[in-house]
């Protein structure tokens, strides 16, 4: 009778054992998660407000941040005045020659090629004089000389002349028209880059974090604020990959929360293609060895759940 007794209370723990381990089944840690935000220095400047706390519930456009913006406000002045200077240039182009600048240009023509008449004369009296021996080879070569001088002179003369006249060609009209461009263009980058130096909020949400105060020095890409966006949560949980063909994306499945007896239905949004070994919270000792695919599930009624509270998915 002994060892019967023995077999029968052996059959019951281990039918008791077997239905713990079937009821408990398999299951998928993880956490209620929102979008975050990270918000970054644009430039290596002083803070010179924060306008905000951790905590604080902002909407979208609210100032959090304030750097400091004097450099680049000289910046904006600086552009400002060669967009200017460009637009003058491009004006005097279109513009033309004034009346009085041709006139003073003619005139200037008139007395270049006078005194080129003058200095061929006076080269012919001396080629003259120089076959009869009366001068010298010397003073021919000077008259020579001086006659072509004031013959390129006169050239000179002419062309700058008829160039007033004619106004600024087509590719110097254009060629302005490039750089009344490109300094606007140098002015709005200018002016976005000092806007970007107040940090504003992208959307609704949390400051979750907030670590600097006014009158800290930061470089440019440090992190300056971490927002996390309001709406609906979801959770994000770590699959096995022994379960991952049963799992698909669109699946509705109920996800359970630490501290809430019913489950919260949601809807599978995202499956991670490439597997990575979990990390050591997210299950129980014996299976933290193995492959996890990240998983997210949008959760249905579930605006009050906080931010990181952990849930889990009883697998099939």
């Amino acid at each position: 009778m002994k060892p019967l007794l023995t077999i029968a209370l052996s059959l019951i723990l281990l039918v008791s054992v077997s239905a713990c381990q079937s009821d408990e089944g398999p299951r998928a840690m993880g956490t209620v998660e929102r979008d975050q935000i990270r918000l970054s220095a644009t430039a290596s400047e002083q803070i010179t407000s924060v306008d905000v706390h951790e905590g604080q519930v902002v909407h979208k456009g609210d100032r959090l941040l304030q750097l400091d913006t004097r450099q680049a406000d000289a910046l904006v002045r600086q552009r400002q005045a060669e967009l200017a200077q460009a637009n003058a240039a491009l004006n005097k182009l279109i513009a033309g020659t004034r009346p009085e600048q041709l006139n003073a240009a003619f005139a200037t023509l008139q007395s270049a090629q006078a005194a080129s008449r003058e200095a061929e004369l006076t080269y012919q009296r001396n080629a003259k004089l120089y076959k009869t021996k009366v001068i010298g080879k010397a003073a021919l070569d000077s008259a020579k000389a001086n006659r072509d001088r004031t013959t390129a002179e006169t050239k000179k003369a002419y062309d700058q002349w008829l160039e007033l006249k004619n106004g600024a060609r087509k590719e110097d009209i254009s060629q302005a028209q490039d750089q009344v461009k490109a300094a606007q263009a140098a002015l709005v980058w200018q002016e976005r880059a000092r806007d970007k130096l107040t940090i504003t909020a992208p959307s609704n949400g949390v400051i979750d974090t907030l670590p600097w105060h006014t009158g800290d020095y930061v470089i440019a890409g440090t992190q300056l604020v971490n927002l996390i966006k309001t709406g609906h949560p979801y959770a994000r949980i770590y699959l096995p990959a022994t379960v991952r063909t049963q799992i698909h994306v669109g699946d509705r499945i109920a996800v359970f929360a630490d501290g809430i007896d019913k489950p919260i239905q949601g809807v599978v949004r995202n499956i991670r293609s490439q597997p990575a070994y979990t990390p050591f919270y997210a299950l129980n000792e014996r299976d933290r060895a193995r492959l996890m695919y990240l998983t997210d599930i949008d959760l249905e009624h579930a605006k009050a759940l906080p931010t990181g509270l952990g849930v889990e998915v009883h697998l099939p």
